[in-house]
C-alpha cells in the first residue's frame, strides 16, 4: 500500500517507469528493516503514555478471562514460600472464640466413637499408679475411717455382749427359781 502510494505519487511527479520506482523502494525498505530497529524507532517516537490513555481499562477486563488467567497459575510454589507464622502470630483468636457456643459443640461430639480410637491400655501404661495411689491415700482421712468403723464395730459387740448377758441372766433366774421350787413371775 505504501509502495503504490510512493509510486504513483514519484511517477506522476518524475515521469520515471514504475519498475525503477519499485526496485529503489523495495532495496529502501529491505534496508530498513535490515539496519534499523524499528522498535526502537517506534519506541523513541510513539508517545505511549498518550496510547494508553486512550485505552478503555473497563472494556479490557470485561473481555478479561480472568478463570482462564487463574487457572494458568500454579498457587503450590507460591504457598510453599508463604511463612504463615508471623500472621497467625499477630491473630487475635479471642473474638472468634467468644462466638463459639461451646456447649453447642460438645453436644455434636460422639464420645463413643472418639474413645473408641483411644488406646486404655497404652494409656495406663504411661500413668505412675503408684503416685495416683497416693495422692488418693492422702486426699482420704484414713484415720478417721478406722475410728468410726472401730467405734461402730465396738459399739455392736457391746450390744450384743449385753444383749447376751441379758439371756444369760434370764436363765440363770430360771434355773434357780426351778431349783427353788419358785413360781414364774408375770416379768417372764
Amino acid at each position: 500500500m505504501i509502495t503504490e502510494l510512493v509510486t504513483g505519487t514519484v511517477n506522476r511527479a518524475i515521469g520515471v517507469p514504475r519498475a525503477v520506482i519499485r526496485g529503489v523502494l523495495a532495496e529502501a525498505i529491505t534496508f530498513l528493516t535490515e539496519e534499523v530497529d524499528l522498535t526502537e524507532v517506534l519506541i523513541a517516537a510513539v508517545d505511549l503514555d498518550r496510547v494508553l490513555q486512550s485505552v478503555d481499562l473497563d472494556a479490557l477486563i470485561k473481555r478479561l478471562d480472568i478463570q482462564a488467567v487463574l487457572d494458568g497459575i500454579d498457587l503450590n510454589p507460591i504457598l510453599a514460600r508463604l511463612d504463615l507464622n508471623p500472621v497467625l502470630q499477630r491473630l487475635d483468636l479471642n473474638p472468634v472464640l467468644a462466638t463459639v457456643d461451646v456447649d453447642a459443640v460438645i453436644d455434636r461430639v460422639d464420645i463413643d466413637k472418639a474413645v473408641r480410637g483411644v488406646d486404655i491400655d497404652g494409656v495406663l501404661a504411661r500413668v505412675d499408679l503408684v503416685t495416683v495411689g497416693n495422692r488418693v491415700i492422702d486426699g482420704v482421712d484414713l484415720s478417721a475411717i478406722v475410728r468410726d468403723a472401730s467405734s461402730t464395730v465396738t459399739t455392736e459387740m457391746i450390744s450384743d455382749v449385753r444383749s447376751s448377758s441379758e439371756r444369760a441372766d434370764d436363765a440363770v433366774e430360771g434355773f434357780v427359781n426351778r431349783v427353788l421350787r419358785r413360781k414364774p413371775t408375770d416379768d417372764e
